[in-house]
């Protein structure tokens, strides 16, 4: 369906379907948990797929071109820092994650979906490397000594990003990545959001 609209309807058209079903999804989301919320975005491969996994958390932890430099950075700061407890807070499929484990003494991937930590539990064998599962916002965050938020922040709403930042004091360094709009363009700081797939750079904030 969404391929045939593609072809037939104008892109100003097309805008306003996008807007109108996200529309629906906050609605939606609104009325639910970050867990389920996230779980059946992984559960109907919202941010696609990538081989048989059965877990993907798009193209933002696929791309090298994205994660390579973000791997490099972090992996000469943690290696010059010297052996330290990583805290992953929202590690999705583990897939940038797994790039920095050789510079930690432990690594700590907290998620919010049950099913994708039990499977990393099971997939990954590692005594450095330990899956929680929790919500951030909600729950006490792990003991750790360099906190990691990539990506996730654009997926919250900024009542949930206050309550994680309110908790972060606890962490010796926080390292917070996140999408940016193209320089130049109108952006509107902060736009508040409900949880869920999209993010705010679809609104130039």
């Amino acid at each position: 369906m969404k391929e045939w609209l593609k072809k037939r309807l104008p892109p100003s058209m097309m805008r306003a379907y996008y807007r109108l079903r996200r529309h629906l999804e906050d609605w939606r989301n609104a009325r639910r948990t970050p867990q389920e919320v996230f779980s059946e975005i992984y559960k109907d491969a919202k941010w696609g797929k990538f081989g048989h996994k059965p877990f993907h958390s798009g193209s933002g932890s696929a791309s090298n071109e994205v994660v390579g430099p973000y791997v490099d950075r972090l992996g000469a700061y943690l290696r010059d820092r010297g052996p330290c407890v990583v805290v992953d807070l929202g590690c999705g499929d583990f897939t940038v994650g797994q790039h920095l484990v050789p510079y930690c003494s432990q690594y700590v991937g907290v998620d919010v979906v049950p099913n994708l930590i039990s499977y990393l539990r099971s997939t990954v064998r590692n005594h450095r490397v330990n899956f929680l599962q929790l919500d951030i916002a909600d729950g006490d965050l792990p003991q750790g000594d360099v906190c990691l938020i990539r990506q996730v922040f654009q997926h919250l709403s900024n009542q949930q990003i206050l309550r994680v930042l309110k908790k972060l004091g606890q962490y010796q360094a926080v390292f917070v990545t996140e999408h940016y709009p193209v320089d130049g363009s109108v952006v509107v700081p902060n736009l508040d959001r409900v949880h869920g797939s999209a993010i705010r750079l679809y609104d130039n904030s």
